[in-house]
């Protein structure tokens, strides 16, 4: 006889249900911004204001002149899956809209406390609906102009977990203003306004793609750009690309559009970088705006709440499609020399690259450290250099082929292994076994020791070097800076002006002698002794970004991440031309350092290839 148990099982409440939902749709500020603004693009509206308090924790209020709704349409808005984007199964192969899964307004009002207020054009009246935590408080009739406005405030105010493990206002800030500019980028046809704590940010007006870029990046970085319009009958691609001369180091400023939505598609962007393969250092990456225009019945969108992540039916076919049309833009503008370009069936894995020889030359910018002591190689007992990997086996107990070593970790008297082979002469400027050091693909230095070669990365020694001494000065808030016969004024972006403000006290520390002036401009007057002058503004700008990429991706302390950025940005090149001078200097400075074994990013800096391991190779068994 089976015993009756009571039910386990259990319906979960709707306000409940909602909270958990919520997670999928509104995982930060940013969340909301995209949602709502989103919701006033498909309401046909032409003219959006975002208004932001807090970084959006506060206050966050999209103002449109669409389309508005009725009474009944304002109720139902909050209920989850209500939407009129999509009336059945069919509309899902055919969507137009960014929004058709009915779940922004009933999310968002989960976990904050919600106001709208809205007027369709044929109403006297508007409706005004307040609802906190899935509840509606409030609904009246009120005054109100023609279109929407939805007040979200204190976001996550029932749910104080997840509001904690919000970043810093900062952080928050730079991604509500990523989606912003995506979406006034996408919708240049639109008016888009945008305060932030009463400061007017933007306040662009309808116009062209290009008017709109030049309005957000700035005339530099406009002026550089070449349009792309390619297409065939299925399918066009559209927008612009910077030039092969003027790259970035890092990949911030690449959008792609797909019918107007932004995506993100690591294959499609690779494809685009592809087109540049030849004609563009390894490490550069260039400006593109492009937007797709496809079929929607030829991908499928509904991958994620967020809609950014898109499949494709044809993934392969638009790789190059995608790429040809870049390679077509460039070859036109004469910016590269004469390329085969293959046929659109043509399979990726049999397509011939361009060839070298473009148009793209860089020039190189050498160490130019003056040379403080002069290096006498002796014979030391202990010739056997350990090599990167083996560097990480002594510290770790673990063998590994691909090592990554803390710094941290290593013991003083550990790092004399290297250090101790290396002897300066005080009585002597002369160098012995000059001969013997010499720069390969301008890229390594190598140096024979007795039986033994050093290879050393010329790069990540120079960025040990650099990060060890920026350090020092940041720990010791030394100010070392070369004046400038004239100030530079640099205008900055709204979230690198914010960024420069937070780590400006650490930019003197390191050398920068600036002003944070109104307007979101930068006064330079100095900068660090060992920073070549010129091109002052592009150095802070640099400085700026690749910071920021570290703080997305290695989460660091702020004085670290900052050093690790000045090491990364300063050091020398892979092809830069060293001369014998620059390079012993270069070495006398990596063994003078903590750590001299491995770059800030754990990379070994040193290797070395000895006689036994030489002939081992070549399968040699005596003289």
């Amino acid at each position: 006889m089976r015993t009756s148990l009571a039910n386990n099982i259990k319906i979960l409440p709707q306000y409940i249900a909602n909270r958990i939902a919520a997670g999928e749709v509104v995982g930060r500020p940013e969340a909301v911004v995209k949602e709502l603004i989103e919701n006033s693009i498909d309401a046909g509206a032409a003219n959006i204001q975002l208004i932001i308090r807090d970084a959006g924790k506060a206050l966050i209020q999209v103002i449109d002149n669409g389309t508005g709704m009725n009474e009944d349409d304002a109720i139902l808005s909050f209920q989850r899956h209500a939407t009129s984007k999509i009336t059945n199964a069919e509309d899902l192969e055919n969507i137009k809209t960014l929004g058709f899964r009915g779940e922004a307004l009933a999310s968002i009002s989960a976990v904050a406390q919600v106001e709208l207020k809205t007027r369709t054009a044929e109403s006297e009246l508007g409706i005004l609906i307040k609802n906190h935590g899935s509840e509606i408080v409030e609904h009246s009739s009120v005054q109100a102009e023609k279109g929407t406005s939805i007040s979200v405030r204190n976001l996550f105010y029932n749910t104080p977990a997840r509001r904690s493990f919000l970043k810093t206002n900062q952080t928050e800030f730079r991604h509500i203003y990523d989606t912003f500019v995506r979406l006034a980028i996408a919708n240049h046809d639109k008016a888009f306004t945008f305060f932030n704590e009463d400061e007017l940010i933007f306040e662009m007006e309808p116009g062209n793609l290009f008017e709109r870029l030049r309005q957000i990046y700035g005339p530099e970085i406009a002026g550089n750009l070449i349009e792309v319009d390619y297409s065939n009958e299925l399918l066009s691609l559209k927008g612009f690309i910077s030039k092969p001369s003027f790259t970035k180091k890092s990949k911030q400023d690449q959008l792609l559009f797909l019918n107007k939505r932004y995506i993100v598609n690591k294959a499609l962007s690779y494809a685009v970088h592809m087109a540049y393969e030849d004609l563009i250092d390894k490490g550069d990456y260039p400006n593109f705006f492009l937007f797709l225009v496809l079929d929607p019945a030829k991908f499928d969108v509904n991958v994620h709440p967020s809609k950014l992540e898109v499949k494709f039916e044809e993934e392969r076919a638009l790789f190059s499609f995608v790429r040809k049309g870049v390679w077509n833009t460039l070859e036109r503008n004469d910016l590269i020399i004469s390329m085969k370009i293959p046929d659109s069936n043509e399979s990726i894995s049999g397509f011939s690259s361009p060839g070298s020889g473009g148009a793209n030359i860089i020039q190189s910018t050498a160490f130019t450290g003056r040379k403080e002591s002069a290096f006498t190689f002796r014979k030391h007992e202990d010739t056997n250099l350990p090599s990167g990997a083996q560097i990480h086996e002594m510290f770790s107990g673990q063998k590994t082929d691909n090592s990554v070593v803390d710094a941290g970790s290593v013991q003083d008297s550990q790092t004399d292994v290297l250090s101790g082979m290396l002897h300066k002469d005080e009585d002597t400027d002369s160098l012995i076994g000059r001969s013997e050091i010499w720069q390969f693909q301008k890229k390594y230095i190598m140096y024979q020791l007795d039986s033994t070669l050093m290879i050393i990365d010329q790069h990540a020694a120079h960025e040990r070097i650099l990060y060890e001494q920026a350090l020092d000065r940041l720990n010791s808030n030394a100010n070392l800076s070369q004046q400038l016969l004239m100030p530079i004024y640099v205008e900055l972006n709204p979230v690198d002006y914010e960024v420069c403000k937070s780590i400006e006290e650490e930019l003197r520390a390191l050398g920068f002698d600036l002003e944070i002036q109104s307007k979101r401009k930068v006064k330079i007057k100095g900068i660090p002794s060992d920073v070549k002058i010129g091109n002052e503004g592009k150095i802070l700008q640099e400085l700026i970004d690749q910071y920021k990429e570290n703080d997305v991706k290695l989460n660091l302390e702020k004085r670290d991440n900052l050093a690790k950025t000045y090491g990364c940005k300063h050091a020398i090149k892979a092809g830069d031309y060293l001369t014998e001078d620059e390079m012993l200097n270069l070495i006398d400075k990596l063994f003078s350092v903590k750590m001299p074994y491995v770059c800030p990013h754990g990379r070994p800096t040193i290797v070395k290839i000895s006689m036994d391991e030489l002939d081992k190779m070549f399968a040699r068994t005596g003289f």
